[in-house]
């Protein structure tokens, strides 16, 4: 980071912007542009870098064509209206929107001068925006008096200084609970997806309503090395794919600190990602000391050919040292499986290809597959042999599906072959535990259900008008759970020396656990980034005995977005 900051300082900077948030509104607007073939553009949207910037600027362009349907230049008026930064001040070549066309006259004199912000400054040299975070919901089970509940309040704040340097930060304080299947993996993982430290929580209100008490901070900087260089660092999580899930990356687990370096070259993206990770939990580490540390160092280069075509190559190295970062990982270039050999092959290394095709406007296809270890000779034998570790992963998208408006369909299959992200070094603290498994926090890097497993998804997400949208996710996903003492090969925390045998692996061993859920939410957009929600879960699961667990809720939600415990 500070040879970065040295060449900065000789260096002409430009300026950039923080990414979409991937479960945001505008993320999806962002991706119907471009399956639909109205982006023309040579975006390269694997790694979910989706900069607030320069999709502003493609969507101005897109309006101006006049090519989008009605309620299509609506969802653009929206993007623009959460990102009025950067739209000029006066119509010029852009007559259709502005910054006036989102000034409204403020409440109190001085919030929400703009529909989409609670504060903003707008001088030279300087730009700020916040707005406030609030997430309330409530569920009720209907097989219990389980009360599942949601109280979120934070923060998001973007600034910019000198058109040169942007800073991001959504901080949120939370109380919640969690439908009883998500609470039981809570407790055998002790961490919560996608979240840090917690402490138990009890209401002085009402006795039947408890879960978890928790923070969460996302905060990053960044800024342009050269005019194809940009470089972050701060705390957060990432994704790389154009699923659902990602087999390769996702942001299942919780923040950590990392630096980002991404390069644009021709038709060509490479992105290094460098970063800090805890290899168990606050809850799971004896006697409250310093989580043990490990690092990931990632590469990966996406290539797009033609605007139908987007082929990406994925190479990460899980490590652990002591009192010290492995400096040869620091070679941005470098594969890492050579770095490994060098240093007597102490470390975790993974490899995977992720390919996106448009065969017509409307059709996406896209498919990954992980490779952790691997041997041609017992996959042509079938032998089942436990050190074959791949996932894999195809999809489908049809957006205006059956040619209705703003139905966008995806289907979508997982699976990962037992031991997958396991590695075999183990942990001093926690002997049972390796030091380098693809994981963050007793947390899953890539798929929430770690490994030993096979999962289809269907996606349905219908707008009729601009207020409503109805999402409909159902889920039917087969893995193997482990019995007191055995590693059947699905929790990819447990070093894989403990492994049940050599050969006869299969996807489903162990404890063989079936699931099949439905999750239903209709929301109305009462203001703009406020929604009321209904929601409605529906799951069974088959292992030992069948069991039901259904939930039905409402919520209100500002400038949040909410987040689905399916699996």
């Amino acid at each position: 980071m500070f040879l970065f900051m040295c060449g900065t300082a000789v260096v002409p900077l430009f300026a950039q912007a923080p990414s979409v948030l991937r479960m945001d509104q505008n993320s999806h607007t962002i991706d119907r542009m471009e399956v639909l073939g109205l982006a023309d553009t040579l975006h390269h949207r694997a790694t979910q870098n989706l900069n607030r910037r320069e999709w502003a600027g493609q969507l101005l362009r897109i309006a101006a064509t006049g090519k989008p349907k009605q309620q299509d230049m609506q969802d653009i008026a929206y993007f623009l209206a959460d990102n009025w930064e950067f739209l000029p001040d006066s119509a010029g070549s852009t007559p259709l929107f502005t910054k006036q066309s989102f000034a409204r006259k403020p409440v109190i004199a001085c919030f929400y001068p703009t529909v989409a912000s609670f504060i903003s400054v707008d001088k030279p040299g300087f730009l700020l925006s916040v707005n406030p975070v609030i997430h309330l919901a409530y569920w009720q089970g209907a097989q219990d008096d389980r009360i599942v509940f949601q109280n979120t309040r934070g923060l998001d704040m973007r600034a910019y200084i000198d058109e040169k340097v942007y800073v991001y930060s959504r901080i949120l304080e939370n109380q919640r609970s969690y439908p009883g299947y998500a609470d039981q993996r809570i407790q055998a993982y002790q961490a919560i997806p996608g979240q840090g430290s917690w402490q138990p929580y009890q209401s002085t209100v009402l006795s039947n309503l408890r879960g978890y008490d928790y923070f969460n901070a996302t905060a990053y900087l960044g800024f342009s090395a050269t005019r194809n260089i940009d470089v972050q660092f701060g705390h957060g999580s990432h994704f790389i794919g154009h699923g659902i899930r990602s087999l390769l990356l996702s942001d299942h687990a919780h923040n950590y600190l990392f630096l980002k370096i991404d390069t644009r070259m021709w038709r060509f993206r490479y992105q290094n990602l460098f970063a800090e990770l805890a290899s168990t939990s606050a809850a799971a580490n004896p006697l409250e000391r310093l989580l043990p540390k490990k690092y990931m160092a990632t590469h990966f280069l996406s290539f797009r050919p033609t605007k139908k075509w987007e082929i990406g190559l994925f190479e990460s190295v899980i490590f652990s040292r002591e009192k010290m970062f492995e400096l040869q990982y620091l070679n941005p270039v470098i594969l890492y499986r050579s770095v490994e050999q060098w240093i007597d092959s102490p470390d975790n290394v993974l490899l995977g290809l992720n390919v996106r095709w448009q065969p017509i406007h409307g059709v996406e296809m896209y498919s990954q597959v992980l490779v952790d270890e691997f041997r041609l000779s017992e996959v042509r034998k079938q032998s089942g042999w436990w050190a074959n570790k791949v996932g894999w992963q195809v999809g489908l998208k049809y957006y205006n599906a059956f040619g209705i408006d703003h139905l966008d369909m995806q289907l979508e299959y997982n699976a990962a072959r037992p031991y997958t992200y396991t590695h075999w070094d183990t942990l001093a603290a926690i002997p049972q535990y390796a030091k380098a498994s693809y994981s963050h926090y007793n947390q899953p890097l890539a798929h929430p259900l770690g490994a030993n497993f096979q999962e289809s998804l269907m996606q349905l997400i219908y707008a009729p008008s601009s207020r409503w949208q109805c999402k409909v996710r159902l889920l039917h996903a087969l893995y193997g759970t482990d019995q007191a003492g055995k590693n059947w090969g699905g929790n990819i925390l447990l070093h894989n020396g403990s492994k049940q045998q050599l050969y006869g692996n299969e996807i489903g061993q162990g404890l063989r656990v079936s699931v099949s859920s439905a999750f239903i939410d209709i929301s109305y957009k009462i203001a703009h980034n406020v929604y009321l929600d209904a929601q409605m879960l529906f799951r069974k699961t088959i292992s030992a005995e069948t069991q039901w667990q259904n939930y039905y809720g409402a919520g209100i939600r500002m400038n949040a977005f909410t987040t689905q415990f399916d699996y």
